[in-house]
């Protein structure tokens, strides 16, 4: 087997190698690697070799990096076929990860190197909770597939809490009015009318549109592996002419296309046309947030709205909705007042 000695930028030296391995059923060729843990190349120089005779101590086992650990995870998305929206957001997951945590043994690993990475990571911590959500997984997938003897233990998380954000009625007037292309118009339209996730809306096809039947089918059967669940719904009345307008225009059979070619991404030109309607705090999930808001404040049952944004069970819609329904806790706050009706109103210095 040969060996490399190589200093990616930005990263400490590192041992690379190619290695035959047997997945799924047939024998693929994987890359792998080892920090060094030096940028001294002359240490490294001595660790390369250390390592090659396998005489270094704590060198001389092949799997015992989070950096091998991330990159036998990502190889098993890559066999289950996993969307390349997802497999983007991955990678660039992962080379966060790689950059904060990579040259650490996945035995050394503790609670505690986690929180430092959401506190030092420099995002919301929201998000670096996220991000170790990913290195988790593969965790416990290389544990399941007996490629490390590991004891799991909770990583420190910060909760991502519940968005209270969502546009009244005027303000998606005013976002609607603000969009100045044909493609993030439709989008917007479906976004807010149907709940559907950003990524649901710019996989949907002209064939999953089923105007005889009345219903949109978000569901992609081209998707395999573990993804957000999507939903199938009754079609809004107000959202099918540009339905049809859409699909008599496509050109590549995606509703959502630009110069005829479907879209990966619609942020940018999202955030630039909230700025021109003069919005704050709208991401693209505010939409699916207002529409799910709009449907419980009219009353809609929550197990209706779960089913329409394709929740996995009604539990996540009532404790995300559950306050704005018209009648939220009104027996329960009528009890509370006629505790304190008949005191006499005084004035508490």
């Amino acid at each position: 087997m040969q060996y490399r000695l190589v200093q990616r930028k930005g990263r400490k030296f590192e041992a690379t190698w190619n290695e035959r391995t047997m997945r799924h059923g047939k024998w693929r060729t994987i890359q792998k690697w080892i920090s060094l843990g030096t940028n001294d190349p002359k240490e490294a120089a001595e660790k390369f070799k250390g390592f090659v005779d396998g005489e270094a101590s704590g060198r001389g086992v092949a799997f015992s990096r989070l950096s091998e650990v991330l990159q036998e995870y990502t190889a098993e998305l890559l066999a289950r076929n996993t969307s390349h929206h997802n497999m983007k957001r991955h990678h660039s997951i992962v080379r966060q990860l790689l950059t904060h945590l990579g040259d650490i043994s996945f035995m050394d690993l503790t609670r505690q190197d986690t929180k430092q990475y959401i506190r030092s990571r420099g995002v919301k911590p929201q998000t670096a909770s996220r991000e170790l959500d990913v290195l988790s997984a593969a965790l416990n997938y290389c544990v399941q597939e007996e490629l490390i003897e590991w004891t799991p233990f909770k990583f420190y998380k910060v909760g991502s809490g519940v968005r209270d954000r969502y546009l009244t009625q005027e303000e998606i007037d005013h976002l609607l009015d603000a969009c100045q292309s044909y493609y993030l118009r439709l989008w917007t339209l479906i976004a807010v009318s149907t709940a559907a996730r950003s990524g649901a809306i710019l996989g949907l096809t002209a064939d999953r549109v089923l105007f005889d039947d009345n219903i949109i089918d978000f569901r992609d059967p081209t998707i395999q592996g573990r993804h957000k669940p999507r939903s199938v719904i009754k079609m809004p009345t107000g959202l099918r002419p540009y339905l049809m307008d859409a699909i008599d225009k496509s050109q590549s059979g995606y509703l959502v296309e630009k110069n005829g070619r479907p879209l990966t991404s619609v942020y940018n030109e999202f955030r630039k046309t909230v700025d021109r309607a003069g919005l704050e705090d709208c991401s693209p999930h505010v939409l699916r947030h207002t529409c799910a808001v709009h449907m419980v404040k009219a009353g809609v049952p929550i197990y209706e709205v779960s089913s329409y944004l394709g929740h996995k069970n009604t539990k996540i819609t009532q404790d995300h909705y559950a306050k704005f329904q018209p009648d939220f806790m009104d027996k329960s706050s009528e009890v509370g007042s006629s505790l304190i009706a008949n005191p006499k109103m005084r004035v508490i210095q």
